[in-house]
């Protein structure tokens, strides 16, 4: 039953993250070429990114915020905010 809770907020994780992604993105007036264009990532990887179909790992979250100028901690927090923990 855990094991559920944990796969149910690894979804969430994505879709939290993607939906930070997308609204930074938004506010930079940026389109996805022009954010794979300065991160170096493919732009079907930043729509898997914003669809909550995967997250980024460190190296490519780095390069987003770096791109979208924003601290890496303030980002994490932002998306992570509403996603509960699983039960124990």
């Amino acid at each position: 039953m855990v094991r559920m809770g944990v796969k149910k907020v690894a979804s969430d994780i994505n879709h939290a993250v993607g939906a930070e992604l997308r609204a930074a993105r938004a506010r930079r007036a940026l389109t996805r070429p022009q954010l794979a264009a300065l991160t170096g990532l493919g732009v079907s990887t930043i729509q898997r990114f914003e669809n909550g179909d995967r997250s980024p790992d460190m190296q490519q979250l780095h390069a987003l915020c770096t791109a979208l100028d924003i601290p890496m901690r303030e980002f994490v927090t932002a998306a992570l905010q509403n996603v509960e923990r699983p039960e124990e």
